[in-house]
């Protein structure tokens, strides 16, 4: 497979981690930076290079989410890397004309001797994406250590540093429980060298009211609770029109002003505690700004196609989602957000602020970015925190309760009602911040992704099976047993000159019949 030579720019801060890895001496690298700063074009970069000096025959990239994988692939295609989005487990090996594959760790711990065989066969550089979620299942570790023990280099990336007490993720040193980084860059760097927007979080007090465990409950956010009922105080709160109506207008207001005075494409985003909740959500966006948003739900299987569709959607202003955006997920646009779920980890925290701080060219400075949120005590030390971050001082901040990086902890939420629940703005955390200089434009790169290409004609191919099925008697397993004799290889893992075969004999046989006969 032919590589063309490298070409994009890279930032100053990829630039140093590029030479951070070239000069490693261990098989495993940590790169741990803020969100939205560019990770995945620093990761091409080493696989680019691995490819380049025949270090590795293929890159295998792993990550948390089936939308991802096409995420990478596209981003891949932008820097001349081929990756297959769509390799699956009984296909095993990807087709010859990519130059690997991006799959996920579900994947990969359902059948983790599939991809150590292909490390056996090829040098393989991985690229493990978000690679905490590693430790979210049990067994999940060893699976990955089973796969990937022979790669030629490992290069992890994390948005965050992260805990693993009770999973310990193979391939990362720790210390006290922690992962260590052999790289850094954090969010104040970000900020700094205009890699990042500044973002603002207005936070909204409630005088709420519940029944739990028999006993009707009120209380505003700055009452302190036990921490069950703090959970369910919050809970209150995202359930309540009254509540989260007037948050939304406020935010929806904010956004007008954007795409009138600054971006007309500006986009929001709310993210919702589950799936019943993200519908409810839907309409009440609907009743205030009457405009209906987009709805994307990880269950969904369109909720991919639903993101991608929203991010390019110069006029729709808004998308609520659940479990679909928390990380990785690049939808530049966006600059108001509303945190209307009930998760108070920490990282996922973060992962929801890095949808709308990346910084885009052509807008002018500093592009502030604001997320609405309740004034619970958690998500206010959070928001404290990534301000102190950013100014670089010290700051009197409330300390949060503890609990994992990696799920929500859990509550007792034993015959809870939410009554009533009416919210005030209560103030803006991170308003002081100042502006940021301008940014050098970078370099544009031609967008090709073979498999955008693939799936194209995939499409084509799959319409004209069905009408030459239809036109000749013929069934499709039969047509396509056919096609595998004449071109070579099954379509899944066709080449795109496999595929261009498969469509020039469909279209004779569709015009001319089929001939029954080895061409």
């Amino acid at each position: 497979m032919v590589l063309s030579p490298w070409t994009a720019k890279l930032r100053e801060w990829q630039a140093r981690a590029v030479s951070g890895v070239l000069t490693h001496t261990r098989p495993d690298f940590l790169a741990t930076a803020t969100p939205a700063a560019g990770k995945t074009r620093f990761a091409l970069r080493i696989a680019h290079q691995y490819l380049a000096d025949r270090v590795a025959s293929r890159v295998l990239v792993i990550c948390p989410t089936n939308h991802l994988r096409t995420q990478w692939a596209t981003a891949a295609g932008l820097v001349g890397i081929q990756l297959d989005p769509a390799l699956t487990n009984e296909q095993a090996v990807e087709a010859r004309d990519y130059h690997g594959a991006v799959v996920t760790y579900q994947q990969v711990c359902l059948a983790p001797a599939v991809f150590q065989r292909a490390c056996r066969s090829r040098p393989t550089l991985l690229i493990f994406d978000e690679l905490h979620h590693a430790g979210e299942g049990k067994d999940w570790g060893n699976a990955l250590r089973e796969a990937f023990e022979e790669a030629v280099f490992r290069l992890a990336l994390s948005g965050t540093p992260f805990r693993s007490d009770n999973n310990p993720i193979p391939y990362v040193r720790y210390e006290q429980g922690e992962s260590q980084a052999d790289f850094t860059y954090g969010y104040a760097e970000a900020i700094r060298e205009n890699v990042c927007r500044p973002i603002l979080f207005p936070s909204y007090e409630g005088e709420l009211a519940w029944l739990s465990e028999g006993r009707e409950h009120r209380a505003t956010f700055e009452d302190g609770l036990t921490f069950d009922l703090q959970r369910e105080r919050l809970k209150t709160a995202l359930l309540q029109d009254s509540w989260l109506g007037p948050v939304i207008t406020d935010a929806h207001a904010e956004l007008r002003r954007l795409r009138k005075q600054e971006q007309p494409d500006a986009g929001g985003l709310i993210v919702a505690m589950n799936q019943d909740h993200a519908r409810q959500v839907v309409e009440l966006v609907g009743r205030i700004t009457g405009t209906r948003a987009h709805i994307a739900v990880s269950d969904d299987p369109s909720a991919s196609k639903t993101i991608a569709a929203f991010a390019h959607h110069k006029t729709q202003q808004w998308l609520v989602a659940v479990n679909m955006v928390s990380e990785g997920v690049d939808i530049p646009r966006l600059r108001v957000g509303v945190y209307a779920t009930n998760v108070l980890t920490e990282m996922y925290f973060r992962q929801v602020v890095g949808r709308f701080v990346r910084m885009q060219e052509g807008l002018p400075r500093p592009q502030r970015a604001w997320l609405y949120l309740p004034k619970d005590a958690t998500l206010v030390h959070y928001a404290k925190r990534i301000k102190a971050e950013r100014d670089h001082v010290l700051e009197e901040i409330m300390p949060s309760v503890q609990r994992t990086l990696f799920g929500t902890a859990a509550t007792s939420l034993k015959e809870y009602l939410p009554l009533h629940g009416v919210a005030r703005m209560d103030g803006l955390i991170g308003g002081d911040e100042t502006d940021s200089q301008d940014q050098s434009k970078s370099i544009t790169v031609p967008i090709v992704a073979l498999h955008d290409k693939k799936n194209e004609l995939r499409d084509q191919h799959r319409a004209l099976v069905s009408a030459v099925a239809r036109k000749i008697g013929i069934d499709h397993r039969q047509l396509n047993a056919e096609l595998i004799k004449r071109t070579g290889g099954r379509v899944d893992q066709a080449t795109v000159a496999q595929l261009a075969r498969r469509i020039a004999l469909l279209e004779k046989w569709r015009d001319t019949g089929f001939d029954g006969g080895r061409i």
